[in-house]
């Protein structure tokens, strides 16, 4: 359900941000995305309450949307990686690679689903509008692929995740819109409440962005200073030698 990937996204960007902070070297966010983060937090934590499958089952009920959660952070993280620390000749190598490497899990799941036994297979009809729709959809996901990868590369890993939580805000309104299964008011309200902190959110600057300046500072002030003592040797030196070359003059004029 949309509400329950808009709900999980709600969840990613506190410890992506931890990964961006030890990892890529980024500050400490600010007071106002700190409060931007607690708000998305809290709109998460308010929606899992009002949740009538957390109420019926608890813990259990989030198994699998935990483990998906655990997959998307790592994913957030190392795509970030894979657009920023790898040198690439083109964003469509990313692309390329994700799409094809997930070709043979996806066969895998299918098999173990049951999607390729001959009775499923012998009831797919499709006619040219299906074919026509389809090929469409794979077009229309390798164009979202490329245009997440390139969103990566322009900003955090955490900014990034943020995006991503006040995107789905529209899965969710269409959501609402159509199907009868959707989150209540109260739910609704909580995710509202993720996409305003959404909004206040700022992404953090390197933590080596001052001190890369002070260092070029004190690397040209050594500089100057190396350059002042050479010129103070030579200036001693040439000083003593015109000294020392005048001392006899004065010797024959006494003699």
């Amino acid at each position: 359900r949309s509400h329950e990937i808009a709900r999980d996204h709600t969840r990613s960007p506190e410890q992506v941000c931890i990964f961006d902070h030890f990892i890529y070297r980024r500050a400490v966010p600010s007071a106002r995305s700190c409060a931007a983060l607690l708000l998305i937090t809290a709109g998460a934590v308010a929606y899992i309450a009002c949740d009538r499958e957390f109420r019926a089952k608890g813990v259990r009920a989030y198994f699998w949307a935990s483990v998906w959660w655990a997959v998307l952070v790592f994913q957030l993280t190392y795509g970030k990686f894979l657009v920023t620390g790898i040198p690439l000749r083109s964003l469509w190598t990313p692309v390329l690679y994700t799409n094809s490497l997930s070709i043979l899990p996806t066969l895998l799941v299918g098999v173990a689903s049951g999607e390729f036994t001959r009775a499923r297979l012998e009831a797919i009809e499709l006619s040219p509008v299906g074919g026509s729709w389809l090929l469409l959809s794979c077009l229309v996901g390798i164009g979202i692929s490329w245009s997440g990868f390139w969103c990566q590369s322009l900003i955090t890993a955490t900014a990034y995740t943020v995006v991503g939580v006040t995107n789905k805000m529209l899965t969710v309104t269409v959501n609402v819109l159509i199907w009868d299964k959707h989150a209540s008011p109260y739910g609704i309200a909580s995710l509202l409440l993720c996409l305003i902190g959404g909004s206040l959110y700022q992404q953090a600057p390197l933590r080596d962005a001052l001190s890369e300046e002070e260092r070029v500072g004190l690397r040209e002030s050594s500089l100057e200073s190396s350059r002042n003592r050479a010129a103070s040797k030579l200036l001693r030196q040439s000083s003593g030698d015109s000294s020392y070359g005048a001392a006899p003059a004065s010797d024959e004029e006494d003699v």
